[in-house]
């Protein structure tokens, strides 16, 4: 009885360690893209990013926005430890809407416990919260679940 040779597959040792590589390369190639991709802010007046401490807590510094002349809402993103902007500067007594939009992978809130806000919003999701900018000194915003790691942020009235 003779037996059949199996079937050849037409590829060699290195083509097959390629193969099974594959996957760790387009993984590396999208986390590059995804870096440079978040680099820069646009037209938006903001600072620089940097470390500040805002109410005795280290957080990193992703902006800092004047909203003095606005007049319908006001944007802040929050990520998984961060606000971005961290700071929002406005006219004393200035009432603003602000929509939350939560680009992050886990459930943040925007806290402001002297006025009595306590938003939480799901990863992907929105929300709006009423503030009021303190006549003086500067206001602090945080996540509860995330201030320990830094996840604060400021109103402060405009200079």
């Amino acid at each position: 009885m003779t037996r059949k040779p199996l079937a050849y597959s037409g590829r060699s040792r290195n083509e097959m360690g390629l193969l099974r590589r594959l996957p760790i390369v387009a993984a590396a190639v999208c986390l590059l893209v995804g870096a440079a991709a978040c680099g820069g802010y646009g037209d938006d007046k903001k600072s620089e990013e940097g470390t500040t401490t805002i109410g005795g807590v280290q957080a990193e510094s992703h902006g800092t926005k004047d909203v003095s002349g606005e007049t319908g809402k006001v944007e802040i993103e929050m990520y998984d430890n961060y606000f971005e902007p961290t700071i929002l500067e406005g006219k004393p007594g200035q009432k603003v809407t602000i929509e939350l939009k939560n680009e992050g992978k886990v459930a943040h809130t925007f806290t402001i416990s002297e006025q009595s806000v306590d938003q939480e919003v799901e990863p992907a999701d929105e929300a709006e919260v009423d503030v009021t900018f303190p006549e003086s000194g500067e206001l602090t915003f945080v996540c509860k679940f995330h201030q320990s790691s830094g996840m604060v942020g400021a109103l402060k009235p405009a200079s």
